[in-house]
């Protein structure tokens, strides 16, 4: 959930601060920056069997590509000649930081994920294009027409490879504009992917990453119709999960014990509980919103969030060397994150040596972040301030209101407590596992009749929709 990455954003931004002063006084100067940058067109509409998919485009972006000497090579530069640092291997530590650098993305990361050695010659009228490497790229449109043209009449034991009977009812079950959307989808991905993921990783900040993925999220809703085909594909989906071949996870990790820990997994958890889960976020972000759909509010308050994080690295020295006064008037500020790091810090309790574990563990931790969001949100002078109305947003008050929600999230990460042990004996024999039921028989009844406490529970509710437990007046959403 959003109130969650408060605590993300306090911690990158308290840590990258930190890392910051350190350089600044003990290493000195500024390193160069190599430029990277690719990226392609995209587009497409939905058919109704993903036949008469059709790409439209946008105007081509700048693509570079790196040299084996690590140097950039400019290749296309229709659009801007502005260079854009990324990568961890020429450090930038002032923020704004680029995204890559920011993730510590590697530039033979890059290359082991995309196909950046046809870039400069494959040149089409909708513009230079990025492709994820062959092998990857390979692997999944080999599966494109049993997606897109298997039906129930057709499917045989020799041409199913992922999908058997079972998962195709499933999948024809839904309205007959949206049976092409299994295919729809995988197409979009294999055309849009490696553009999306360059564009977010070149981003010269993090929030211009956000902007990346806020405009491709709502492009992809809109050409994918997500809202109701999406809605509806999903919920086929979880229903074919315990049928579904397997052979995919042995592609993607040439592993045969990763089947039977699928078919172990999907067997013995509760996929109607994730299932409703997943469609009731979903149903949430479709929702209507003065940003066009929930998520793009969402989104749209991370950023602002990203505002206070720059501010708060960018002055963390000064408060950090400060005297405690200087720093309480700091923490009464709305635009940084100061006191929300306060709140993080006033309990030193190192989660490394402190001598607990389990419930208790999750507990201390989730008291900490409770703490954080009320230091967000609470603070009186604060509650009108444009940085937090935008980070609660009426749809997303809506979402975390819903009981229904919270309860399938609940039974379905206790199937997942429950299911995992199993899940690592896939070398066991017959009487390897009656051994391992033996010695561990008093634990794992422990574990298959736990629920989550109510305890627990309250904390994750007072983090998440920290907003709703302030004191005195509830603070006000915005449409």
């Amino acid at each position: 959930m959003k109130f969650l990455l408060i605590v993300v954003f306090c911690k990158l931004g308290f840590s990258l601060a930190q890392e910051e002063s350190y350089l600044d006084r003990y290493e000195g100067g500024e390193e160069s920056a190599a430029n990277d940058r690719a990226a392609a067109d995209g587009g497409g509409n939905r058919g109704d069997r993903g036949d008469d998919y059709v790409s439209t485009s946008t105007p081509p972006m700048p693509v570079r590509r790196l040299s084996d000497s690590g140097q950039v090579n400019d290749i296309v530069d229709k659009v801007t000649t502005e260079k854009r640092t990324t990568y961890r291997d020429d450090y930038v530590s002032t923020p704004p930081m680029p995204v890559g650098k920011l993730f510590d993305v590697d530039r033979w990361e890059v290359y082991d994920i995309l196909d950046l050695d046809s870039v400069s010659t494959e040149e089409t009228e909708e513009g230079i294009r990025v492709h994820f490497r062959f092998n990857f790229h390979n692997t999944v449109e080999k599966h494109i027409p049993e997606l897109c043209y298997m039906t129930l009449e057709n499917i045989t034991i020799f041409n199913s490879y992922l999908l058997d009977k079972q998962c195709l009812e499933e999948f024809e079950s839904v309205s007959p504009q949206c049976r092409g959307f299994r295919c729809n989808i995988v197409r979009y991905f294999l055309e849009h992917g490696a553009r999306i993921y360059i564009d977010v990783i070149n981003a010269p900040s993090l929030k211009e990453g956000l902007e990346v993925v806020n405009r491709e999220i709502l492009a992809a809703f809109e050409k994918l119709d997500m809202c109701t085909c999406g809605r509806q594909f999903f919920k086929a989906a979880f229903k074919c999960a315990p049928y579904c071949q397997a052979n995919a996870l042995y592609d993607l990790l040439t592993e045969a014990n990763s089947i039977l820990s699928y078919y172990r997994f999907a067997w013995n958890i509760d996929v109607k509980s994730f299932s409703k889960v997943f469609d009731r976020l979903l149903a949430g972000f479709c929702e209507e919103s003065s940003h066009g759909m929930c998520i793009n509010s969402i989104v749209n308050g991370l950023e602002k969030m990203l505002d206070l994080v720059n501010t708060t690295m960018e002055e963390y020295e000064d408060y950090d060397d400060g005297n405690r006064d200087f720093q309480k008037r700091q923490e009464k500020r709305c635009d940084a994150l100061f006191g929300p790091i306060r709140a993080w810090t006033k309990d030193d309790s190192d989660l490394d040596y402190f001598d607990f574990e389990g419930e208790e563990q999750i507990e201390f931790v989730l008291n900490k972040t409770a703490a954080v969001s009320k230091a967000f949100y609470c603070k009186r002078s604060c509650r009108n301030d444009e940085s937090r109305t935008a980070m609660y947003p009426c749809c997303l008050r809506k979402m975390l209101e819903d009981k229904k929600l919270f309860d399938s999230i609940a039974k379905a990460g206790e199937s997942l407590y429950k299911v995992t042990p199993p899940i690592d004996l896939d070398e066991m024999n017959f009487w390897a596992y009656a051994g391992y039921l033996y010695q561990f028989k008093e634990e794992l009844q422990k574990r298959a009749n736990w629920t989550v406490p109510a305890r627990i529970r309250d904390a994750v509710m007072r983090t998440v929709h920290a907003a709703k437990y302030c004191d005195g007046n509830i603070l006000k959403c915005t449409n």
